[in-house]
């Protein structure tokens, strides 16, 4: 396929009826998620003096997305106009507390809590719409290619953007622009009319529905392990960046390592891959496992920042390994719930590893967070290569 075919096809799905008018908004409203961890890291780490309090605090949101498939749930059921804009309305008031008040760390984390409990599960909402928007025509696959690369970019942006916030005005006003970009960007996105629909009445399945299949939960195992090792590495970036007395500067290493997750998604792409999904799994953890490790002998933050970029190129790819898997192992009607929980359990782990992380940095030093972080996923590589499964 030619270049100018592939441009063309990618216009064919912006240019589809109501779809820029959903995709964009929805675009701006996931861009709070891509702001939220550093703002939320320095912004409770500024009031309460404390890592292990803001990581925790990281932790306590991240952990909060297991309501996420119950929430998708509910939009399906009652549609998207009307769940989200009430989820999206108390979450980002949630975060501008978090931003303006002054409290204890308890309070802190009980309110960090309720605010992610109601964040609005946005992604999930718009490949929804894709699917509706692409109905009856053969883009719905490139659709899908449009909104993982976008999202990508918004992690490659959001910390650049939450950066840069942070060292020109303050950690508190870029959280509370992330609590903005949620509310704006859902309720624009909920003015589309795909965003009226409700699923039909759905056949008696399982009550713990696709988490009943013994092959997706050894996935998101996998998953949820590896994306604790992952998050000590941000939180241990924002130590080191602290510690440089340049904590802005953490949104650019967090940004070089999503580059090279873009790059590596786009490289991956280009391949046809026969192995099995554990032996494409192990492989691309094994070189996270080995960014890690390497981290902790950088000297500065550039080291730092190149050595990150290059093992995130593994990020991505794993995903769309992990996305793969999941659709081989569920039922059509399981897919799009076996996916949010993928989502659901990478965000369960990066709050485990956030939370050490915190508590690593207060007691030692964020090498010692790396090279945690490295080992653990070592260990994860090597079970993956020797189960076969």
């Amino acid at each position: 396929m030619s270049g100018t075919t592939r441009a063309g096809s990618y216009r064919a799905v912006l240019l589809l009826p109501s779809a820029l008018r959903t995709f964009v908004p929805a675009l701006l409203g996931r861009l709070s998620y891509g702001l939220l961890p550093l703002s939320l890291l320095f912004t409770v780490r500024s009031s309460t003096g404390s890592f292990t309090t803001a990581g925790a605090a990281v932790a306590v949101f991240g952990a909060a997305s297991l309501s996420m498939p119950f929430k998708a749930r509910l939009v399906d059921r009652y549609s998207q106009r009307r769940v989200l804009p009430l989820l999206a309305a108390g979450s980002s008031a949630g975060l501008v507390v978090v931003a303006t008040a002054s409290t204890t760390p308890a309070a802190v984390l009980l309110l960090v809590g309720a605010t992610g409990l109601l964040a609005p599960p946005l992604g999930p909402s718009m490949r929804s719409n894709w699917r509706l928007l692409t109905e009856g025509t053969a883009l719905k696959e490139r659709a899908y290619a449009v909104d993982a690369v976008s999202e990508e970019c918004l992690f490659l942006g959001g910390p650049l953007i939450a950066g840069t916030l942070i060292s020109l005005l303050s950690a508190p006003v870029a959280l509370g622009c992330s609590a903005a970009l949620m509310l704006v960007g859902t309720l624009t996105m909920v003015t589309s009319p795909v965003t009226t629909h409700t699923a039909a009445s759905a056949p008696a399945r399982h009550p713990l529905g696709p988490l009943a299949i013994s092959g997706l939960r050894w996935i998101l195992l996998v998953i949820m392990v590896t994306a604790s090792g992952i998050s000590a590495a941000y939180v241990c970036v924002a130590g080191v960046a602290a510690h440089a007395g340049r904590p802005g500067a953490a949104g650019y290493v967090e940004a070089a390592i999503a580059l090279g997750s873009v790059i590596g998604g786009l490289l991956w792409a280009r391949r046809t891959h026969t192995r099995s999904w554990t032996t494409q799994l192990a492989g691309l953890i094994a070189v996270l496992a080995a960014g890690l490790v390497a981290a902790s002998f950088a000297t500065g933050l550039i080291m730092l920042g190149a050595l990150l970029a290059v093992a995130g190129v593994a990020v991505a790819p794993m995903f769309v390994v992990a996305y793969l898997a999941a659709d081989n192992l569920t039922p059509p009607h399981q897919r799009t719930e076996a996916s949010t929980w993928i989502n659901t359990a990478n965000n369960l782990g990066s709050a485990t590893g956030s939370a050490l992380a915190g508590l690593i940095i207060d007691h030692s030093t964020s090498a010692w967070g790396f090279l945690a972080g490295g080992v653990l996923l070592t260990l994860v590589a090597t079970a993956l290569t020797a189960s076969g499964r």
